[in-house]
Formats: structure tokens, C-alpha cells, sequence
């Protein structure tokens, strides 16, 4: 970790603690329990945060648990500059409780096209799965393959810049946002692509947390000499990476966000433990439709590439996954039905490491409003994937079916 990727969450969070007396503030959050029963039969495909070549967040066995708690505090500051802090517990990982986010945001009135400035830890705003409270989803209580992979992966630590033009400020029915960040500390980001594929869970790692995965390594002729680890938000080549995006809204019917994301990794950069810098770029287009008031679509497709090391004792892949949703309210009702595909294509001369995965899920949730804080649901995945790292195991193959069942409590305030 840099000094000065230190240096700037120490001073957010120093301003944040400080504030916390004179801020207006408001707290809202969520716990999350249910009784989960997961579905395979083979123990080494047992999640990848106990070393197993599963892509699904339970082992299989049945249990009764806290799934995960979320609170969110957030409050002005001085005029014009609010504050949010996001902090989360799980069950399972490295570690149980830790920040998720925490950032500045300065919104200046204007009269006509409005700035904002957001400065510290946060997610990019390319999800419109993901917008309840903590990053959650209102849709289902797993994510999508891609948004699963920011959770795990992926954080701003730097600076978003955006301008909006309002369609209701301008007596029109589109409105427009333009918007471009710099940061640094992303340089782990696709090592869980590659070796693990891309999974289907809602686990956010915390900042300064390990994700751990299978020892592929160990299986190989000649072992990439690096760890089964991945400290996904540290920085490693001192190199700025940035993105551009694009939102369109009509009315408040549609939305759709366009992003191109380069954290500008040095692939040949490594830290002591051995753990290296990734260089990866993508671009996602995601969209949401409402055809009525209780009947919507949302969909999102992303592609791009990732890789470390040389071409000859390296990783280097191509990626891409994309996710169509369909969202259904019946009174207090919510169905969801999401269908989901992902691929990793290897693209380097490496033969000890295979890394090329790909697959498909079909995830059905339904969740009933009980009253303004309580709700009740459940969830079934159904996930199929072909990982040929799971044949360096003599006794593994490489295709594997996994379920998953979920009945859930969730109380939000």
C-alpha cells in the first residue's frame, strides 16, 4: 500500500470523524438472515474463500446464518459538501467487519448544467442493479456475474468529476451525464477472473482485505510464483488509471450508463509477496426499462481484458459477461428472473497455467413486503461452468453444475 493511498483515507476519514458533532446526519442500513442450503456434491467445489474451485459464496451443506448487515451514514458537512461512510459485516472471508466505502461529495448550485465532485473510496456508478442501500440490490439478494466482480474487485480511490445536463431544468425529456475519474489502488483487479472465473454471491470485500482462492499453483509443472491471494485495492506501479462514462435518462422510463474503465496497470510490476499488477480495460453498457410501472428490464453487458506478467510465463485473458433481467411487482410481490453468461479466454502462451472458463446462471427470486422495514423472499441459482484450471487435479474435471437455495429475512431502516 502507497503512503499516499494511506495518507488520503487517513484524511477522510480524520475530516468524516470530525464532522460527525456539527453534521446533520442520517443512518440507514440493513441485516440480512435466512436459511441457505447449497447443492453440489463434489467438497472441492467449495466457495473459493476456503481455497475450493466453486463459483458460489456457500459450501454445501445446510445452515441457518446472518448473510450479511450493511449501515450507511451520510451528512452535510458545510454548504454544499455532504459525506457518506458505508461499512459492512459478512460471515465468511478474511475478514468480518470493514469499510466499503467512504467519500466527499461537493454538488455546487448552478443555475444551468450541475457539477459534482466525489473524492475518496467509492463504487462507479455503471450499476443500475446495484442501488439500494450498501451497494445492495432491490432485484435479487445475489448479484449478477459482473456486478458480483466489482463488489469483489473493484473500488474508486481517487476522484470523480461529473456534469449533468436535466431534462426537467431544460423543459425536456432526456437528461444527460458526462463524468471522468482518476484513481489509484485498483492494480489487483481480474487476478479472481482468471484463476477462479467469474462467480455469483453478494460479498463486498472491505478495504484493506485479501481474497483468497484455490491454490492452482500448487498443481502446476512449473508454478507461477505468486500468491493465491489478491489484495484487490492496493497500489502497486504508481500508475494513475482512470474512466469515462456516459449516463442517458428519458423521463423515468429508461436509463442507460456507458462506461471505458483502464486502471493503466504495469504488468511486470510486483509487490514483496509476490502479488502483481494487473493491466486491465473494459468498457460495460448497462440499461434499465420500465414498461410499466410494475414491469421492468435491466441488462448489462461487459467486455474488456486483463494480465500480468509476460506473454510467455504471464496471464493474460480476454473477458466478458452479460446479464438480462426481468423484474415483476404484484402488490407487495417483487419476482425477479435473471439469466446470466460469463467467459474467460486465454490469450497468452502460458500452457502450465490454463485459465479459459465460461458458463451461464439462471437465478429466480421472489421477496414479499411485509411492512416498510421487514421483508421476507427467497432465491434459487442454478449455475453451470467449464473451468479448465480444474483438471490440473487429476480427479476433477473441468464442467459442474452447482445449486443454490436461499430463504431469506431482511430487516432495512
Amino acid at each position: 500500500m502507497t503512503s499516499t493511498t494511506n495518507k488520503t483515507l487517513l484524511a477522510t476519514f480524520i475530516l468524516l470523524s470530525s464532522a460527525v458533532n456539527a453534521a446533520q446526519i442520517t443512518v440507514k442500513g440493513g441485516i440480512e438472515a435466512g436459511y441457505i442450503k447449497a447443492d453440489y456434491h463434489q467438497p472441492w467445489l467449495n466457495s473459493w474463500q476456503e481455497e475450493g474451485v466453486g463459483i458460489l459464496r456457500y459450501n454445501d451443506d445446510d445452515k441457518l446464518m446472518l448473510t450479511q448487515a450493511a449501515i450507511e451514514i451520510s451528512g452535510d458537512l458545510i454548504s454544499n459538501v455532504n459525506f457518506d461512510l458505508v461499512a459492512n459485516y459478512n460471515p465468511d472471508g478474511e475478514k468480518n467487519i470493514g469499510l466499503t466505502e467512504a467519500y466527499f461529495t461537493y454538488s455546487p448550485l448552478n443555475p444551468g448544467l450541475k457539477h459534482q465532485v466525489k473524492f475518496g473510496m467509492f463504487y462507479p456508478q455503471m450499476s443500475l442493479e446495484n442501488t439500494a442501500t450498501g451497494w445492495t440490490s432491490p432485484y435479487t439478494y445475489s448479484f449478477s456475474a459482473i456486478n458480483s466482480w466489482i463488489a469483489e474487485e473493484q473500488r474508486t480511490l481517487g476522484a470523480q468529476w461529473s456534469i449533468t445536463r436535466s431534462g426537467r431544468k431544460h423543459n425536456s425529456p432526456h437528461s444527460f451525464t458526462a463524468l471522468a475519474s482518476i484513481f489509484k489502488a485498483n492494480d489487483g483487479l481480474g487476478s479472481l477472473l482468471v484463476w477462479r472465473g467469474w462467480a455469483q454471491h453478494n460479498r463486498q470485500t472491505f478495504y484493506n482485505e485479501a481474497v483468497v482462492f484455490s491454490d492452482y499453483f500448487s498443481q502446476q509443472d512449473i508454478p507461477i510464483n505468486t500468491p493465491n491471494f489478491v489484495e484487490p485495492f492496493i497500489e502497486t506501479d504508481s500508475k494513475w488509471g482512470y474512466y469515462v462514462g456516459g449516463h442517458w435518462r428519458y423521463l423515468k422510463q429508461t436509463d442507460v450508463r456507458v462506461y471505458y474503465y483502464d486502471n493503466r496497470g504495469d504488468p511486470e510490476a510486483i509487490e514483496k509477496n509476490r502479488q502483481y499488477a494487473w493491466k486491465t480495460q473494459y468498457y460495460s453498457v448497462a440499461m434499465l426499462h420500465k414498461f410499466t410501472s410494475n414491469f421492468r428490464l435491466l441488462a448489462q453487458y461487459l467486455a474488456g481484458d486483463t494480465g500480468m506478467g509476460s506473454q510467455e510465463a504471464g496471464v493474460f485473458t480476454d473477458i466478458s459477461s452479460w446479464y438480462v433481467m426481468f423484474n415483476y411487482k404484484l402488490g407487495s410481490h417483487r419476482f425477479s428472473l435473471r439469466h446470466d453468461q460469463f467467459k474467460v479466454k486465454e490469450t497468452d502462451q502460458n500452457r502450465q497455467d490454463p485459465n479459459d472458463s465460461d458458463g451461464d446462471s439462471l437465478t429466480l427470486a421472489w421477496q414479499y413486503q411485509l411492512d416498510k422495514n421487514w421483508n421476507v423472499g427467497a432465491e434459487f441459482i442454478n449455475s453451470t461452468s467449464n473451468n479448465e484450471n480444474r483438471t490440473l487435479w487429476e480427479s476433477r474435471a473441468a464442467e459442474h453444475r452447482q445449486k443454490q437455495y436461499m430463504a431469506i429475512v431482511q430487516y432495512k431502516f
